[in-house]
C-alpha cells in the first residue's frame, strides 16, 4: 500500500515533469507568435515574385528560358526535435510515394534529422532543421548554395519542395511543389514594354534568384511552424494530463493521510485507556 510519503514523491516527481512541459510549451509558443506574423506576407512576397517573373517575360518575349528536365530533386522539411506527432512520418510517406518509382527522380535533400529516420536511401545531404525562429534565415541560405552547386553541376534538373504547410495550431497538410522549373504564362499585358535602364536579362535574373530564394524561406518557415503548432498543442495535452495526475494524487495522498491520522487517534486512545485502566 502506498504512503502518504511515496505519494508525495510521485507529484513531486510529476510536478519536475509539468515544469519542463511548461517551459517547452513555452519556447514552442514564442516560435509561433515570431514566425507567424511574418508567415502571411512571406506567401503575399512570393506571389508577387512570380507576378514579376510573368510580367517580365511579357513585356520582354525575346528573353529565353532553357532549363532541362529530368533529374528531379526533392528538398523535404522534417524536424530535428520530437513531441510533435507523426509530422515527419506524413511529409515522409508523402515524397516516398510520389518519387520512389519515377525513372527520372534523382534524390532527396532532407532537412531534419527525425525525417532522416523515415527517409533512409537516395539522398543527397540532410541539413539540421531550425530549432528557433532567428536561424531560418541562415539555414536557408546554406541549402540555397548547396542546390545552386547540384544544379550547376548537372547533377539535378528539377526542383521541388515538399513541406507540412500551416493550417493552424496543430494542423497542417502536406505540400508538394515544383520551383525548378517554374511555370509562369507570359501574357500580352501591355503593347509596348516599359523603358528600364537595367538590362531585362539581369532583371530577370536578379528575379529568378528571389523567387527561388522566396520558396525556399517559406517552406522553411511553414514547416517550422506546422512542427511547433504541432508541439504545442501536444504539450498543452500533456500538460493537462500531468495535472490531473497530480490532482487524483493529491486527493489520494489527502486520503492516505486522513487514514494515518485516524489510526493515530486510535492509538492514543488504546495507550491512554491502557494507562486509565480503562
Amino acid at each position: 500500500m502506498n504512503s502518504t510519503k511515496d505519494i508525495e514523491l510521485k507529484i513531486k516527481k510529476f510536478d519536475d515533469i509539468r515544469k519542463i512541459v511548461i517551459s517547452m510549451k513555452s519556447i514552442a509558443s514564442l516560435n509561433l507568435q515570431k514566425a507567424q506574423h511574418l508567415i502571411t506576407s512571406l506567401r503575399d512576397y512570393e506571389s508577387e515574385i512570380t507576378d514579376s517573373l510573368q510580367k517580365i517575360l511579357s513585356f520582354y518575349p525575346d528573353l529565353s528560358l532553357s532549363f532541362n528536365e529530368g533529374k528531379k530533386a526533392v528538398i523535404v522539411y522534417g524536424s530535428d526535435q520530437g513531441l510533435c506527432g507523426l509530422f515527419n512520418e506524413k511529409i515522409g510517406r508523402e515524397v516516398l510515394s510520389k518519387f520512389s518509382d519515377d525513372p527520372d527522380f534523382a534524390g532527396f535533400i532532407v532537412v531534419g534529422k527525425k525525417l532522416d529516420d523515415v527517409i533512409s536511401d537516395r539522398k543527397f545531404k540532410t541539413f539540421p532543421s531550425p530549432v528557433d525562429y532567428d536561424s531560418i534565415y541562415s539555414y536557408a541560405s546554406e541549402l540555397i548554395g548547396y542546390i545552386t552547386q547540384l544544379y550547376i553541376s548537372e547533377k539535378i534538373n528539377e526542383i521541388y519542395v515538399s513541406y507540412n504547410q500551416f493550417m493552424g495550431i496543430g494542423r497542417y497538410r502536406p505540400v508538394i511543389k515544383r520551383i525548378i522549373p517554374f511555370e509562369v504564362e507570359r501574357e500580352n499585358l501591355y503593347r509596348y514594354p516599359p523603358v528600364v535602364d537595367i538590362d531585362p536579362a539581369q532583371i530577370l535574373s536578379d528575379i529568378i534568384i528571389e523567387y527561388i530564394f522566396a520558396n525556399i524561406y517559406r517552406s522553411y518557415l511553414e514547416s517550422f511552424l506546422s512542427e511547433n503548432g504541432v508541439r504545442l498543442m501536444n504539450m498543452d495535452n500533456a500538460s493537462k494530463s500531468i495535472e490531473k495526475n497530480i490532482k487524483n494524487l493529491e486527493i489520494e495522498r489527502n486520503y492516505f493521510r486522513q487514514e494515518e491520522i485516524t489510526d493515530e487517534i486510535q492509538e492514543i486512545i488504546s495507550a491512554y485507556r491502557v494507562i486509565t485502566g480503562e
